[in-house]
């Protein structure tokens, strides 16, 4: 394990939401105590709603005061009018008052500074609305405390990075980063609704800050080719000459230009049982046939077709929905959640989906026969999966295998499985030297094994973000060539080479991969490798971005249906 070399976190603001707007520096702070003899006082008069905020608690702390967990009781009680005075001895610091009215909690904070033997005047502070800080904090090998100076905020984050500071008024804070003896502070001037990432992995370090940009919601096409010319212009990776319905496919596998018709999903059914009218039996047979206006329907149709949707919903698969080429999956401007029995491809190719999520499968234990989110078998090439979500699935969420090839996933969001990506089947089933797979800026977490399980063929990840994977971001096996550069591997194992090991720990070579890791961050151990994969490159273009605090909020905010 590699001591710690960086540190990051991330700061959102919930309910009244603060942070900061600039770039600041890192300071190394110690905790201070204050003196023993009171010779000033501080005086208020406490207002809720521009009433006396009578009996509401007041606590006076030192501005540059870090709490060491134990409990502080040091609140003065405002009288019937709300005053309150508190001695103190000269010096600067933080007042915080707090108020509980039944259920409703209000707060606010004030910095103050006495001089020796001086006379304060009554200062009137007005309460007002409480905020939460909720963020994450990236690491290696320890997990530091969250504190802010001058105040009575203790945290330390769960075993995923996460934390929640609660109750805090709105105002300026001084966000303390790291163990008790050694202390980084983002020093930070509060505003409405930014988010704030620290990287300070010394004290020489800079704090970027960073306000987010939440994902837009995406719009509706309604049926304008134009919308769907634009959607193509973002294609990036193996998957690059892929054109869904504007687009279709001959006996060699070439993919050229061809308008196909749009299909409008008008219900959430699949299919529906029709009672046969004809027969004379008494018990009258039924039939399950594919419900009108259905998703199935719309996927069946022969050639190419763009598919859309009415209404936003759960489209619910009674059957795997086996698809053939030159279709657009478009739920964009739609909350569409497609459950079930997932979606499988064989020889099929020219497919896109987009701006969907899914969700519940119809089978939930964990066996092999649990049917993915998404299958692409048999040799299906050129397929993009761009801003879709994958959750709630126990094994795989998505697989590419058999020869399927020219494959990419973008701005995708895979949690809650075992695996998020299978990337071809082990070398002892099955030798697949010929598939491609390009993914980037997508997030995984909530993972218990992999965030990329590949065997074999040819894996391009860059400016991905694996958070809380249990196993490794990546695993390249089985002769797999996988380049892996720009992501941000918020895990201990970033990457593994090797499928199988002995049980003296030894790795089997014969199961082995070649990794080229390049300009990855790890925020909890690991390193790049050091390695050429037999000089495997990409032959198309494409921008990899910095793997930094800005790509990571990014790829975190903005991956997924939106």
């Amino acid at each position: 394990m590699l001591k710690r070399n960086s540190l990051y976190a991330v700061l959102a603001p919930v309910v009244a939401g603060m942070l900061c707007s600039s770039f600041v520096g890192c300071s190394e702070r110690r905790d201070v105590a204050g003196g023993t003899e009171a010779e000033s006082t501080i005086a208020l008069q406490i207002e809720l709603a521009g009433n006396p905020a009578a009996y509401a608690r007041v606590r006076a702390l030192p501005n540059d005061f870090l709490p060491d967990g134990k409990r502080l009781t040091e609140w003065k009680e405002t009288d019937e009018k709300g005053f309150v005075k508190i001695p103190m001895e000269p010096g600067s610091y933080t007042i915080e008052a707090r108020h509980v009215d039944g259920t409703v909690a209000t707060g606010a904070i004030r910095s103050v500074d006495l001089e020796k033997k001086s006379s304060a005047k009554i200062d009137t502070v007005k309460l007002g609305e409480l905020s939460t800080i909720e963020g994450y904090v990236m690491l290696g090998d320890s997990m530091p405390v969250v504190r802010i100076a001058g105040l009575d905020r203790y945290v330390i984050p769960d075993s995923t990075g996460h934390f929640v500071i609660d109750s805090l008024p709105v105002g300026d804070f001084d966000v303390q980063i790291g163990d008790p003896q050694e202390v980084y502070s983002a020093k930070v001037q509060s505003t409405t609704g930014d988010t704030l990432y620290v990287d300070c992995s010394d004290s020489t370090s800079s704090i970027n800050v960073v306000k987010p940009k939440e994902s837009a919601a995406s719009t509706y096409p309604d049926g304008d080719w134009s919308e769907h010319d634009a959607l193509l212009k973002q294609v990036e990776g193996y998957a690059t000459g892929v054109l869904g319905a504007a687009g279709v496919t001959d006996s060699t596998g070439k993919i050229s230009k061809q308008k196909g018709e749009i299909c409008i999903v008008t219900t959430t059914e699949d299919y529906i049982i029709v009672e046969d009218t004809t027969s004379t039996d008494s018990a009258a047979a039924t039939t399950a046939v594919i419900a009108p206006g259905s998703l199935r329907e719309c996927a069946y149709k022969e050639g190419p077709v763009w598919v859309l949707f009415e209404k936003s919903g759960t489209y619910n698969l009674q059957a795997p929905l086996r698809l053939g080429s030159d279709k657009t999956f478009d739920g964009r401007g739609r909350d569409i959640r497609i459950t079930g029995m997932g979606i499988l491809t064989q020889e099929s190719s020219n497919l896109i989906f987009e701006n969907l999520a899914f969700t519940v499968p119809a089978i939930t234990v964990q066996d092999t026969t649990s049917r993915r989110a998404l299958s692409l078998h048999n040799g299906t090439h050129h397929v993009w999966v761009d801003h879709c979500t994958f959750e709630e699935y126990p094994l795989v969420e998505l697989d590419v295998k058999r020869g399927s090839h020219d494959i990419t996933i973008s701005w995708s969001k895979f949690e809650n499985a075992q695996t998020a990506v299978l990337f071809g089947l082990a070398g002892d089933i099955i030798k697949e030297p010929n598939q491609t797979l390009s993914a980037h800026h997508n997030y995984f977490a909530g993972l218990s094994d992999d965030g990329i399980l590949g065997h074999d063929g040819k894996l391009h990840a860059y400016n991905n973000f694996f958070d809380g994977v249990e196993k490794s971001g990546v695993v390249c096996s089985d002769s797999a060539t996988c380049l892996i550069e720009k992501n941000i591997f918020n895990n201990e194992m970033p990457v593994t080479l090797y499928r199988w090991y002995y049980e003296d720990g030894a790795p089997v070579d014969s199961t082995v991969g070649f990794a080229d890791m390049k300009s990855n961050w790890h925020t909890a151990g690991g390193e790049d490798s050091i390695t050429d994969a037999h000089g495997y490159k990409p032959d198309y273009e494409y921008t990899a971005d910095a793997a930094d605090a800005d790509l990571a909020l990014r790829v975190k905010k903005q991956s997924g249906a939106r």
